[in-house]
């Protein structure tokens, strides 16, 4: 097999200043409501897109948080922040140049999403938020779904431990989900006196009464529950044999015609789109309620380390 190409990117992207720390949130938000992750309205300009896109492609060493690498026609993207995969500006801003690079990529047939570390995506880090880099932008949370979905090569998100709040969000769009015996989606925002804020998204992927289930309580909703309903593809007993996998998997579909992959991705896409799917993102903003004062009870990544778990306090 042939040497993976590892890439670290720096995409242009203005989010609200920060300073980071030691100290991680596990709590997950949209725009607007605390997480200064999304900004820059000209990211949805006409004729800005192009230009922002552009810049994804830059590479850099001082990338620190998301990896790209392809190995033959497979393309890796890695969250690689450790301990828990939390994120805010700085991430979202290698994430989707990440993602973009995977759509200009010409050799990737199939691209692969996963994490490094116990949990796939402990949400946003609220406590000590890194801005992304000065001068630039980044995609609003609905044009960055729609950037992985409308993506015309398949997808695969390979989820281990938790995947919380807007981690979710990174999930959504992918074709399909792999995920290891012990993960777990979780929104725990109506405990923190929020709702609503991604609620379309869980009831598409999960269905209205689950979804309400999840959000209402703040429980975890096991991956094992979701593939008895068939809402995840395949699950596997650990995060070693889901990353094994679901290589294996992607190399194999890798061999099959881009372009009938690409036909029948479309015409998937089009038929989720007939079914109401296109109102998630066209409609996203809207959807999203005024947020009251918000109860953040966060954690640090030493009661995290010290639990072996992620959980929500306050």
């Amino acid at each position: 097999m042939p040497a993976a190409r590892r890439r670290k990117f720096r995409p242009l992207a203005v989010c609200d200043a920060g300073s980071h720390g030691d100290e991680l949130a596990i709590r997950s938000l949209l725009p607007g409501h605390g997480d200064a992750v999304m900004c820059g309205d000209a990211a949805a300009a006409p004729g800005h897109s192009q230009a922002i896109f552009d810049s994804f492609s830059q590479m850099t060493d001082r990338a620190k948080y998301v990896a790209y690498e392809r190995q033959g026609k497979v393309s890796t993207i890695t969250l690689d922040r450790a301990p828990i995969n939390v994120y805010d500006g700085a991430f979202h801003a290698e994430f989707q140049g990440a993602w973009q690079e995977a759509k200009r990529d010409t050799q990737t047939t199939v691209v692969v999403m996963k994490a490094t570390g116990k949990h796939f995506c402990a949400g946003a880090n609220l406590r000590n938020p890194e801005p992304a880099p000065e001068g630039a932008q980044v995609l609003d949370a609905w044009e960055e779904v729609r950037l992985i979905r409308d993506l015309m090569k398949p997808t695969i998100a390979a989820v281990q431990g938790g995947c919380i709040g807007g981690g979710q969000r990174m999930v959504f769009p992918c074709d399909l989900i792999f995920c290891s015996q012990d993960a777990f989606f979780r929104d725990p925002t109506a405990t923190m006196g929020v709702g609503g804020i991604q609620s379309h998204l869980h009831t598409w992927l999960y269905g209205p009464r689950l979804a309400k289930e999840m959000i209402y309580s703040g429980m975890r909703l096991p991956a094992e529950r979701l593939y008895n309903m068939g809402e995840i593809n395949r699950l596997y007993p650990d995060a070693e044999t889901l990353h094994r996998e679901t290589m294996a998997f992607a190399h194999e579909i890798a061999e099959q015609d881009p372009l009938a992959l690409r036909q029948a991705k479309r015409a998937s896409n089009i038929t989720m789109d007939i079914m109401g799917q296109h109102y998630i993102l066209s409609r996203m903003q809207e959807l999203l309620d005024d947020a009251p004062k918000m109860n953040l009870g966060i954690q640090t990544t030493d009661q995290i380390e010290r639990t072996g778990s992620i959980e929500v306090t306050g």
